[in-house]
Formats: structure tokens, C-alpha cells, sequence
């Protein structure tokens, strides 16, 4: 069961739950969820916001596409049985991932899909900050989780 708190914080009411559930339970199987009861946030912020996260959190300036502030580590949340898997919170800054799809000659609904599976993956405990290893693991299986959605780009 997915348990998705979902917060529109733009003016730009098209994108809703409905979208960011329908990617978040595409990507379940992949990640080893099905059947468990997960929990997170997605919250669409302006750049101010994501800016305050970034130096607040992380000690960076500027604004970036996606933050994720996981509540567990990886081995917590895999074996976790039958209780609430509370995975954390993703950011996503909807300016940001408008201007980067524009770049990247890809949809939005393909970008933001990107940045979902890519918090997704933070918030279970994939990196790719320590190691190339690490982070070619973590793009892969990305990329195989983008390509089960079967989001237009």
C-alpha cells in the first residue's frame, strides 16, 4: 500500500497526486516495495524554496531539480516486514525541471518522471555522490525503472 502526501507549493496546478503516484508505484517492484506499506512526500516547490533547502541542508547555493531527505537507511527499509516503511521527503523544483526538460529536448511529465524515480532511489538508499560504481548502479537501474513506466520523452 502507497501512502503518498502530496504538495503542489506553484502556481501551476497541472501536475497532481495522480501522476507522482502512478511513477512512484511503477517503480515499486524494482525497488523491492511490493507489498509493503510505504510512506513519503513529494513536494513541487518554486526556487526560493529549493535554494533554502540546498543551504540549509546541504550547505550549497543555488537552486537545483530534485533534494531527497531520507528518514532511514537502506537496510532498515529492506527488511522491514509488515509496518510502515516511512521512506522521506522529495523535493522537486518545478522551475528548475521545466528549464532542464526545454534543454534536454525531453516532456516535462518525462523529466519530472526522471526526477521522481531519481528521489525514489535517494530515499531507499541509493547514491551516487561516494563512487562511480555507486553512482553507474544507481543510473542503471534509473534507466530501467524509466523504461518499465514507459513516460514519453
Amino acid at each position: 500500500m502507497l501512502n503518498l502526501v502530496f504538495n503542489n507549493f506553484t502556481t501551476d496546478k497541472k501536475y497532481g497526486l495522480k501522476f507522482f503516484k502512478s511513477v512512484v508505484q511503477g517503480s515499486a517492484n524494482k525497488l523491492g516495495f511490493a507489498g509493503k506499506n510505504i510512506e513519503l512526500s513529494i513536494n513541487l516547490v518554486g526556487e526560493n524554496k529549493i535554494k533554502a533547502l540546498n543551504k540549509k541542508y546541504l550547505g550549497k547555493y543555488g537552486s537545483t531539480d530534485v533534494l531527497s531527505f531520507p528518514l532511514g537507511d537502506r537496510v532498515s527499509i529492506k527488511s522491514a516486514d509488515n509496518d510502515i516503511m516511512a521512506l522521506g521527503d522529495i523535493f522537486i523544483c518545478l522551475p528548475v525541471a521545466k528549464r532542464r526538460a526545454l534543454e534536454e529536448g525531453t516532456s516535462l511529465n518525462f523529466k519530472l518522471a526522471i526526477l521522481t524515480v531519481h528521489g525514489l532511489l535517494h530515499l531507499a538508499g541509493y547514491g551516487h555522490e561516494k563512487s562511480a560504481k555507486e553512482a553507474k548502479k544507481m543510473r542503471e537501474l534509473q534507466e530501467k525503472i524509466l523504461k518499465r513506466l514507459a513516460i514519453s520523452d
